[in-house]
């Protein structure tokens, strides 16, 4: 799509995001509206890094409403909103570490110890648009924010500062069924698992925030979309089934990894994007696919879930675009010409086929839910050594366990809750230059307690990537002082991820074990932040 479309779409969505709005502070249609329903919170949440200092000062606004509207013809139609406002200042306050002026001795200098890489490749160059314009040029519109991006995240061309805000609707049929519809800014979600997506793979997310560990609903990036649901209720062999259907209209937007100078970015792809060869040779970056907006590069999907007996089940399949970058050699047959725009990979975001479904279970028992989350796609691909990338299958499933434990010995009458959960991927095409092993798999578990009638949470998580060889530890505890304010406290550690790997340059022989570039696929989020050890506080009020 044209940039003069894309302009004008974002113009199209400012509007409609204005009415919609206007439309839920004062509605005056023929139809008598409910009151407009609002809540919300004010949130200050600083994070401490050993050895660098401020990593985080988020000050974050958000507000909720929820607008009911009378309707001859339709019933619970209501407008929905989710406004937020967020600024970090982190790149105020610790500007010696984060944004436009940081500056790092070698590439991965916050992830690991100095090797080959550092004669090879030069550290990135931090928030391009303000450092680099040939590379911010390059970059083509991703993973290249300024300082102000990075500072106030929620505010920009796409408009992320509305978080959600859409319109919902349900018709009586005749038979009894229900359709409803659901059109805006939203956030669809298909599964349930923590940290790691199987299914919940709709919206892209934003790790720029905090890597992995903040709430996917915090941190999934809300898209323009059109959702129909059939709820055909009970019949002789259901207990309950629904069909569902999303069409995603928004432009694609692939996952933000964070740029290079921010506080957090995911498996430090930020700084390798925007590094070049080490002497004044080639970007790493040539060139970022951009996709047109049309009817048919639009994404789409297809769920039908139900509940049998104890079970409760979904099938589910999804035609998206893959939201992690897929680097490209540059085929332009030009060589490279120390000081010029040129680059060596280009970036791809290919099409991607996903048939899946999940299945949680109610043991009684056990009293407690097993659940299975599992996906098989098509169109993936995969980095490679030698030749840039290869399309696979790919075969990804969670298993996880939830139950409510009462441990007297524990000073409470309160039930704990433990969930754990084993995430499994498999590459099927596995080739032996992938720097992602061919099986992987990675361990989750929580354990929450409360006290004070409730009031007084600790907890603990715990994560394990096997291949990565790498741990995240994060014990924290949650107070809730009142009805409005909560204070949450707690460590965030991590050991491991060390990993190396035999990268060549050219495609040819290994140059030996190295951490850079593609090792950081190999060691994956936590083992690549295992320098990003931090104390993290949180102060809320809730209205």
């Amino acid at each position: 799509m044209s940039k003069r479309i894309i302009t004008t779409m974002n113009k199209l969505a400012a509007g409609v995001a204005v009415g919609v709005t206007a439309m839920a502070a004062g509605y005056t249609g023929t139809a008598v509206a409910a009151d407009t329903e609002w809540a919300g919170f004010v949130e200050n949440a600083t994070y401490l890094r050993d050895g660098v200092g401020l990593s985080k000062f988020r000050n974050t606004a958000q507000a909720e409403f929820s607008k009911p509207i009378e309707s001859d013809s339709w019933s619970n139609v209501s407008i929905n909103g989710t406004l937020r406002a967020t600024y970090d200042g982190v790149y105020d306050l610790n500007d010696d570490e984060f944004g436009k002026d940081a500056t790092e001795e070698y590439l991965g200098a916050n992830w690991h110890e100095q090797d080959l890489s550092s004669t090879i490749l030069q550290p990135g160059t931090p928030l391009p648009c303000e450092n680099d314009p040939a590379l911010c040029d390059n970059l083509d519109g991703y993973m290249d924010q300024d300082e102000k991006d990075a500072k106030y995240p929620d505010f920009n061309d796409q408009l992320d500062f509305i978080r959600e805000l859409y319109i919902s609707a349900d018709k009586q049929l005749d038979n009894g069924d229900i359709i409803n519809l659901s059109f805006g800014k939203q956030q669809v979600v298909w599964g349930k698992t923590d940290l790691f997506r199987v299914l919940d793979v709709i919206n892209p997310v934003d790790y720029s925030r905090h890597n992995i560990y903040d709430e996917l609903e915090d941190i999934r990036i809300p898209q323009w979309m059109l959702t129909a649901e059939w709820r055909m209720g009970p019949n002789e062999i259901f207990d309950d089934s629904n069909l569902s259907v999303v069409w995603n209209i928004d432009k694609f937007r692939p996952h933000n990894l964070g740029t290079c100078g921010q506080a957090y970015r995911i498996v430090d792809a930020g700084c390798f994007f925007s590094s070049r060869i080490i002497g004044g040779g080639p970007y790493v970056i040539n060139d970022v696919e951009e996709h047109d907006w049309s009817l048919a590069n639009s994404q789409f999907g297809l769920k039908w879930e139900g509940v049998y007996g104890d079970a409760t089940f979904s099938l589910n399949a999804l035609h998206y675009r893959q939201q992690l970058p897929s680097i490209h050699t540059n085929g332009n047959g030009v060589s490279p010409v120390p000081g010029s725009n040129f680059g060596l990979f280009n970036i791809h975001f290919p099409e991607v086929n996903l048939i899946g479904g999940s299945i949680d279970y109610y043991s009684m028992n056990q009293d407690a839910v097993w659940r299975l989350e599992t996906s098989y796609t098509q169109g993936e691909e995969q980095p490679r050594d030698a030749y840039g990338y290869k399309e696979t299958d790919m075969f990804r499933y969670v298993i996880g366990f939830d139950k409510n434990i009462t441990i007297p010995e524990l000073g409470t009458r309160s039930a704990f809750l433990l969930s754990t959960q084993l995430f499994g991927e498999h590459i099927l095409d596995h080739e032996r230059d992938m720097p992602n092993e061919a099986e992987n798999w990675i361990a989750t578990m929580l354990f929450k307690g409360f006290y004070v009638n409730n009031r007084l949470s600790p907890q603990i998580i715990i994560a394990h990537d096997f291949a990565a060889e790498a741990t995240a530890i994060a014990p924290s505890i949650e107070y809730l002082i009142d009805d409005h304010w909560k204070v949450n406290a707690g460590f965030n550690i991590k050991e491991g991820g060390e990993k190396k790997f035999p990268w060549s340059v050219t495609g040819g022989a290994a140059g030996g074990v190295q951490t850079e570039p593609l090792a950081r696929f190999l060691n994956g989020p936590i083992g690549v932040a295992n320098q990003e050890d931090e104390f993290q506080m949180s102060v809320r009020y809730s209205f």
